[in-house]
């Protein structure tokens, strides 16, 4: 179900949506929604990666969070050079989890 939502958008970011929607050659609603889309997608990142480092979160559930593979998720920590501070105990819950989702 879709929902209509009410946003003042600055001065600036109208000219880069009208930009986009030409050069796109699509409506500024269909530019919005691939904006939000993308944007919820990298918050949802940021989040994960934030939990993992503060310990909050194993790799696996940093990468459910994040939305993507628990592989994915760990090549972005490479990516980024984000340390892999791992243990045994992080080890067996990821494990745990992945032998329960079969």
């Amino acid at each position: 179900m879709e929902e209509n939502v009410s946003v003042r958008i600055g001065k600036e970011e109208m000219k880069e949506l009208d930009t986009i929607s030409s050069s796109a050659q699509a409506t500024k609603s269909a530019v919005l929604r691939e904006v939000l889309r993308l944007g919820i997608r990298q918050k949802k990142l940021e989040i994960a990666l934030d939990a993992f480092q503060k310990n909050s979160a194993t790799a696996a559930k940093a990468a459910a969070i994040a939305g993507v593979s628990l592989s994915d998720f760990l090549d972005i920590l490479k990516e980024r050079n984000i340390s892999f501070h791992y243990g045994i105990e992080e080890l067996r819950e990821d494990f745990e989890g992945l032998i329960e989702d079969d």
